[in-house]
């Protein structure tokens, strides 16, 4: 009995030292993440031009508190004449788990469905990004159906992730390392879906132009030299190589 009283007192103040400290320490915030950020992502890119940044809802900003966060809509430098729409660009960029979600979950979450989940490659560059639509099942206008086509990728410490099993993966480890100063980068580019299958062929192509375009610029400062080898062309022999091993 006497041992079970000196363990009942030593449990006890083992919790009140735990109170005590949630009470008197108060750790200091998380340092912004300096990495690429939006004065790094060009407003003029392959055609397209951007105005000013979007805002971003107070929770996202309070969810990514230590993350950087672009939000910018690129239109044709030429125009609209041939029916393409803007594209929305976002990256976010930081060193801890509130940079990586899978936009799935978020769509899904907003009452969408996800089809047409597959892999697509950036038009002369020998990247593989993410490509799904988001559908309502209304339509919302005359031309468009109610939906998104989306095309996003990953960064993590200059490894690119495109699989979703790689997505949750990586989310999961971040989650039980926490912040260890790795970069981490999530690029997604968006455009409406139309129900004119010409015209949405049209719209997906244009993208694709705009994200390659975008790629492109970024790509020196995404990746370390080491992942991009000389003059940019072993990017795919260390995506394919890094597949074998993972």
């Amino acid at each position: 009995m006497p041992h079970i009283c000196r363990m009942g007192y030593l449990l006890a103040a083992l919790i009140g030292a735990a109170l005590l400290v949630s009470v008197v320490w108060k750790p200091a915030p998380p340092q912004r993440f300096a990495g690429l950020a939006g004065a790094d992502v060009p407003r003029s890119v392959g055609g397209w031009v951007s105005g000013a940044d979007e805002s971003v809802p107070a929770e996202t900003q309070a969810a990514l508190a230590s993350a950087s966060l672009t939000s910018r809509m690129y239109r044709p430098a030429a125009g609209n004449a041939l029916g393409v729409e803007p594209v929305s660009f976002v990256l976010i960029g930081g060193t801890d788990r509130s940079a990586l979600h899978d936009p799935r979950s978020c769509l899904i979450g907003a009452g969408m469905q996800i089809q047409n989940d597959h892999l697509e490659s950036l038009p002369g560059t020998g990247i593989e990004a993410r490509a799904c639509h988001a559908v309502t099942g209304t339509t919302t206008s005359g031309s468009t159906n109610g939906g998104f086509d989306i095309v996003y990728l990953y960064l993590v410490n200059g490894r690119i992730i495109n699989q979703a099993t790689q997505i949750r993966a990586a989310m999961l480890w971040s989650a039980l390392l926490g912040r260890r100063g790795t970069p981490v980068y999530f690029l997604r580019f968006t455009r409406p879906l139309y129900s004119d299958p010409r015209q949405d062929a049209l719209g997906h192509a244009a993208m694709l132009q705009f994200a390659t375009a975008m790629w492109t610029r970024l790509q020196p400062r995404l990746l370390p030299p080491t992942r991009m080898g000389k003059g940019h062309e072993c990017v795919k022999q260390n995506l394919c190589r890094e597949r074998r091993i993972s």
